[in-house]
């Protein structure tokens, strides 16, 4: 089973997120696992290895898999508009 990992600025900007965003993030990362369930909106990015985008809502958590250490690390969450900026 994959564990998942926040790193510090995923951590911080998901404490930024109202309430209502940050509990249903919450409740969908607690349900992720590999391989992805069929029902989630999950997509490869292009431009990383191993790098993946959760869609919840307006909202967009960028991701990457670690195959071998059985991890899922949260490297982004912010609103639609904002993430694909940088």
């Amino acid at each position: 089973m994959y564990k998942v990992f926040f790193e510090h600025k995923a951590y911080k900007e998901l404490s930024k997120l109202s309430k209502v965003d940050s509990k249903r993030i919450s409740e969908k990362l607690h349900k992720i696992t590999y391989p992805f369930p069929s029902n989630f909106d999950v997509a490869k990015m292009t431009e990383g290895n191993d790098y993946f985008r959760l869609r919840v809502g307006n909202i967009r958590i960028i991701f990457k898999v670690d195959y071998v250490g059985k991890r899922i690390i949260i490297r982004k969450i912010q609103y639609r508009g904002q993430i694909y900026k940088n």
